[in-house]
């Protein structure tokens, strides 16, 4: 086996993004897709959520750059709005607002479809990349079963195409497990967290001066003592989007006069207050997700060549905290330096798959550690990291925005390194020491944002 040919199963962001990446060393990379795809930017019954707006985090916009020079200047030019998420947005915990200020952590506004067709355009531009039609429904082997050597299909001009390396991105619904169990291989322990997130989403219209002049959006996320929750963001081309939220089977309606009810028994009544005035471009629409699972696939000491999973199909998060995207982008980026730097393939695959672990550790550990603390969650087959034991840095970023700043690069760089500065650690003490605590805060005002030079990354 060699370098000729690459498979990936799923052509939605992680599959592109993995295309993108195996373009690099692969003479030929083909990508076998169920849904017929749009020639435009238009929804497509593989992605319900295609409607939706999503954000790809700084650190995956960074990596989605490096795969694809030029995606930043081609959204943009698909109406993707480009603006600072921590100084731009506001965002209500339990203590209070969080402070605003200036950052390097830019982002795009942008819906699923828009954002998938501006991918999928500048993937199928790479001349050794095709998409072809077809269902995948298991993994062809060596007949000593120790190499993946390509799938078996359905619903295709062919019933089985060969590669030297197959990557599969077919999202929360993958079979990838019973896949490899079909080979003889115990497939990867599974760790889930279940806590019945349901949410609705409207695309609206606001009219001239709903917000307040340098805010784009607000965020008032449910809470343990309160279910639920409530979220502006911009999308594209000039329009915003609202979710309505819930944790733990709280289910919005999908009637305005309903929605809007539920939007104004979040924390903040100030969504609810610019709902009343938008236009809502189409009804709500409602989603429920069980919660987030972990498919260990890093951890399988007796494992195929020839074989990666990547994107949902590994870890398929809460997405209302928005990671999902940026996971897959940063797996495929670490996936083409691996193969660019191989010399040959022996142990490629799990050398790229082991490499995913500390992208995925991350945005696993805070998202159920902030999930686990609602009564009604679950966990199945782990036990969750316990709640940070203090609420010092949360409570000192209703104050200061520099504080507030750090804790968002380490949502959106995956890491704790902002938090571990020196200043960091001294403003906490400070704090601790004086005994203080979080002011009175009014939900149903945002305070402005610190103005200045942005907080260096």
């Amino acid at each position: 086996m060699g370098f000729d040919h690459a498979l990936v199963v799923g052509a939605g962001i992680g599959g592109l993004m993995a295309a993108a990446a195996l373009s690099a060393r692969y003479g030929r990379v083909t990508i076998v897709e169920r849904d017929e795809l749009p020639s435009t930017a238009a929804h497509r019954r593989g992605v319900p959520q295609g409607e939706q707006m999503h954000s790809i985090l700084a650190i995956g916009q960074a990596a989605a750059e490096d795969l694809l020079p030029g995606i930043a200047a081609a959204l943009s030019g698909a109406g993707g709005l480009w603006y600072d998420s921590p100084h731009d947005t506001a965002s209500l915990n339990a203590l209070g607002w969080t402070a605003r200020g200036p950052s390097e952590a830019w982002i795009y506004g942008i819906r699923r479809y828009v954002l998938e067709h501006v991918i999928r355009e500048q993937v199928r531009a790479l001349p050794n990349v095709e998409v072809v039609r077809g269902r995948a429904v298991g993994l062809l082997s060596t007949p000593d079963r120790r190499r993946v050597t390509g799938l078996a299909l359905k619903d295709a001009r062919d019933d089985h195409i060969t590669a030297d390396l197959v990557v599969d991105s077919s999202g929360r619904t993958s079979h990838a497990a019973d896949w490899v169990a079909d080979l003889g291989y115990e497939p990867p322990a599974e760790e889930e967290l279940v806590s019945d997130i349901t949410y609705s989403t409207v695309v609206i219209r606001l009219p001239e001066g709903a917000l307040p002049e340098g805010l784009r959006g607000v965020l008032a996320p449910p809470t343990p003592e309160n279910l639920y929750g409530a979220v502006l963001l911009p999308c594209d081309n000039g329009l915003h989007q609202i979710a309505a939220l819930g944790q733990n089977s709280t289910t919005p309606p999908t009637d305005r006069d309903g929605y809007i009810d539920h939007l104004a028994r979040a924390n903040s009544p100030i969504i609810a207050e610019i709902a009343r005035s938008a236009e809502f471009i189409g009804p709500p629409k409602p989603f429920k997700i069980r919660g987030t699972r972990r498919r260990r696939w890093e951890d399988m000491v007796d494992r195929p060549e020839g074989f990666v999973v990547v994107g949902d199909a590994v870890l398929a998060l809460n997405p209302i905290y928005g990671q999902g995207m940026s996971v897959a982008a940063v797996e495929a980026l670490r996936m083409r330096d691996i193969l660019t730097s191989a010399d040959d393939d022996r142990g490629l695959a799990r050398r790229i798959q082991e490499s995913f672990r500390p992208t995925i550790d991350f945005p696993f550990s805070t998202g159920v550690t902030n999930d686990a603390r609602f009564a009604g969650s679950t966990a199945i087959g782990f036990t969750p990291p316990p709640a940070p034991a203090t609420g010092v840095i949360t409570a000192l970023a209703t104050e200061d925005w520099q504080i507030a700043v750090a804790l968002r690069y380490a949502g959106h760089y995956f890491t704790l390194d902002p938090l571990r500065r020196p200043e960091v650690a001294e403003k906490m003490r400070a704090w601790a020491s004086a005994g203080r605590a979080v002011r009175p805060f009014d939900p149903r005002r945002v305070p402005p944002a610190f103005e200045g030079e942005p907080l260096p990354r």
